[in-house]
This record gives C-alpha cells, structure tokens and sequence, in this order.
C-alpha cells in the first residue's frame, strides 16, 4: 500500500493530521491528502445540493437501495409485530381494569402466594439459582405432579 493510501485511510478512520505526523508520516504526503478529501467532500455537497432540486430518477433503483429498502422493509415488519404485541399487552391491562380490581387488591393477592418470586430468589448449595419446582396435587382426583423451572436437559 502506497503512502498517499495508507495516510488516507487512516485520516478517513478519523485520525488526526497530527496523529498522522507523530506517526512518522512526512507532512507534506498528509497535507496534500487531506486537501484532497477536503475537496472531495466539497464536490459531494456541490452535487448533493444541485441535486435536490431536481427531480429523482424513477429508473431502477441501484442495488444499494434495493438492499436498503429491503432493510427497512424488514423492520417495518418487526416494528409492526412489536405493535400489534403492545396492543394485546394494553388490552390485558384494559380488561385487568374492567374487572374493578385495583393494583392493591392485585398485590394482595400476590402476596397471598407461598412461591412469589421463588425463581429469582431460588439458589440451591449447588451453585444452580432459578431452577426450583414445587410437588401439587389436584384436590379433585389427588392426582400429584410436579410444577416449575427445570434446567434444559
């Protein structure tokens, strides 16, 4: 890689000029290349604001914007699903209201629960936290099993 390259692209990763001449680059390649960034900048912005007013070419989109559309797409279609997943959220909460039961009478039920919040608080001698089951029966038939967290075998 030739000098000239190698000083531009260090100054295009944001290097300072006088990084560059700490370096040991010779002052007279890093000037003379970052005057021709400068001025390749300042030609982008001369185009890029002739461009504006002019009308946009509806010939075929270039493969950059394809991709690009294609990537937004794609996130139109997860922020959507995001949406629709905060709506159904937003009509549980509703209809958790509807019911005239108030956040108090909420926690106090909660808290009426032997095992709230035993998963995050759960740490067995092992070393293992999180992984905790507990033994119910159906008060029905009596048939028993077991009800929790197991670690994925």
């Amino acid at each position: 890689m030739k000098v000239s390259q190698h000083v531009e692209h260090l100054l295009r990763q944001g290097r300072s000029p006088k990084d560059l001449l700490e370096l040991g680059f010779p002052k007279r390649v890093v000037t003379r290349v970052r005057k021709q960034l400068r001025e390749e900048k300042a030609a982008q912005q001369v185009k890029a604001a002739r461009g504006r007013g002019k009308a946009i070419d509806q010939g075929e989109p270039s493969v950059d914007a394809a991709d690009a559309v294609a990537t937004l797409q794609q996130k139109l279609v997860a922020l959507e699903s995001n949406l629709k997943e905060l709506h159904r959220r937003v009509e549980g909460l509703e209809a958790t209201g509807a019911e005239d039961a108030s956040l108090a009478e909420l926690e106090a039920r909660l808290n009426g629960t032997p095992i709230l919040g035993l998963r995050q608080r759960f740490k067995c001698d092992c070393g293992a936290s999180g992984f905790v089951a507990t033994h119910i029966q159906c008060t029905k038939c009596g048939r028993e099993t077991w009800w929790g967290w197991f670690p994925k075998q």
